[in-house]
């Protein structure tokens, strides 16, 4: 399903439940309102609010128990983070200039951090990651703040859910008259926890997608090949013979020892020139004059048999012969008769663009697999390379890639996603809680400091800045993305 059309079915049943929701509100709906006060659901315009004080209890008792290790735990964190306040807004402001320089040049350099948008930079297939991820990012988070401010004796209020649109997130209610009431240094545990957890949790991610060739090393190999995961995206007019579930060895004689070496053999092939086969002149001097024209001039035979150019120094000739039975016979590749023996010609594909004299880029393509025949593929290299999703992981077993494929996934959206998060709520801006980190911060700085002017001017220098940084980053990327 295309991502506009999930879209506007989530903004009709947004329509309608908020409707509905005022509907029965208006009428005093009894029933209605008992399912309200069991279910504490707040519906608004395109947003749904969900809180609660069940796990009140519950975190208060294993913080009380835990209170000199979440001490330790979080005021290492607090430093952390601390230091990661310069080299957020470095990597901010070089983004920025990325993004700027995008846009001068009409470029598309890929910048560290950029917004996320699904079906324009996020493919649709990766939307329930993209959701998953933003959920446990923010659940995370949030249970730092909740954490750190009951190890610091603060009661908790609530602690919800809440889904804008399509967009999930997790929120923790505390009491603000209690935290503004302890010291700054405790204030900073509070404010700098959830950027804490979130380093934690993409440091986390990064080990696990990382060591993933070597925890299951029992039910997959790797540096093998690749594994074709699916075709469904599968458009081109070439034939082929791809099935799930392959061992891809070789494209055109270039290694594939895994996904990166796959797409670089693939560009290889479209750059270079189109290769050819060398064949024993034995086998061509038995091949029926009748069938030696007849598909290079795009007759009924040419559904079956492929055009090939035998060319020397003296004369050329051409062939109409099945692919696959030149690539068996095929002793090795080659770009003229010089690189095959003396009896041997080198015989190179044809196709009909080329017989008109147009420029196309179609090629043929021979795929090793592991157990069974090549694939033997014409058309356009792209097609392939957009087109077959493979993995990394070959099975040794009956349990297929797709699944680690979406460990692997899942792990590298956490990763990019907490790291991201970390780094835009240690900026200074407003509504983040690098707004509240700096506020801790300049009590401390400006501690014996009489003027409340001063402190507040540093405050607001520094959130100005900060938030600016991000307005300008989140408008240079969106541009540089749309136009």
């Amino acid at each position: 399903m295309e991502v506009t059309n999930v879209f506007g079915f989530v903004i009709l049943v947004y329509i309608s439940v908020y409707c509905f929701d005022r509907y029965l509100k208006r009428n005093n709906s009894q029933t209605y309102k008992n399912f309200l006060s069991i279910t504490p659901i707040q519906i608004d315009f395109m947003s749904l609010r969900w809180t609660t004080s069940l796990f009140n209890k519950k975190i208060y008792n294993w913080a009380t128990r835990e209170k000199n290790k979440l001490c330790w735990w979080y005021s290492f964190g607090t430093m952390v983070t601390i230091l990661l306040c310069i080299p957020s807004l470095i990597l901010l402001a070089s983004t920025a200039v990325v993004s700027f320089e995008n846009l001068r040049q009409h470029e598309n350099h890929e910048a560290i951090l950029q917004p996320v948008v699904p079906g324009v930079n996020l493919p649709s297939a990766d939307l329930p990651y993209y959701l998953i991820t933003l959920l446990v990012c923010t659940v995370v988070h949030e249970i730092g703040h909740a954490l750190a401010a009951v190890s610091e004796q603060i009661p908790l209020i609530g602690f919800g859910l809440l889904v804008w649109f399509i967009v999930p997130a997790a929120f923790v209610e505390l009491p603000t008259k209690d935290v503004t009431s302890l010291s700054p240094w405790k204030q900073l545990k509070i404010y700098c926890a959830g950027v804490w957890h979130n380093i934690v949790l993409s440091i986390v991610a990064f080990l696990i997608m990382t060591s993933l060739p070597i925890l299951l090393m029992p039910l997959f190999q790797t540096g093998v090949g690749v594994c074709v995961l699916n075709l469904d995206r599968y458009s081109v007019g070439g034939y082929h013979d791809f099935q799930i579930g392959d061992q891809l060895t070789d494209v055109n004689s270039c290694r594939v020892t895994e996904e990166n070496s796959w797409k670089q053999c693939l560009a290889a092939v479209l750059h270079a020139p189109s290769s050819g086969f060398c064949v024993n002149n034995a086998y061509l001097m038995g091949v029926a004059a009748n069938d030696q024209i007849g598909c290079c001039n795009n007759s009924e035979l040419s559904q079956s048999h492929l055009c090939f150019l035998s060319s020397s120094d003296v004369i050329s000739h051409h062939y109409c012969l099945r692919a696959r039975e030149v690539t068996e016979l095929s002793a090795a590749w080659c770009s003229n008769h010089k690189d095959c023996s003396n009896n041997e010609s080198c015989l190179r594909p044809l196709f009909q663009s080329e017989l008109k004299n147009e420029t196309d880029s179609s090629r043929l393509i021979l795929i090793q697999r592991k157990n069974t025949a090549s694939i033997i593929f014409v058309g356009h290299p792209d097609e392939i390379y957009r087109s077959v999703s493979v993995s990394n992981y070959v099975p040794r077993t009956f349990i297929g890639s797709k699944y680690v494929n979406v460990i692997y996934h899942l792990m590298w959206y956490l990763f990019s996603f907490s790291a991201g998060l970390a780094v835009l709520n240690v900026v200074p801006c407003i509504f983040m809680d690098g707004q509240y980190i700096v506020g801790a911060l300049t009590e401390m700085a400006f501690k014996g400091c009489e003027s409340v002017s001063t402190k507040r001017q540093a405050q607001r220098a520094l959130i100005f800045s900060g938030t600016s940084l991000v307005i300008v980053n989140i408008a240079f990327s969106l541009l540089s993305m749309f136009l």
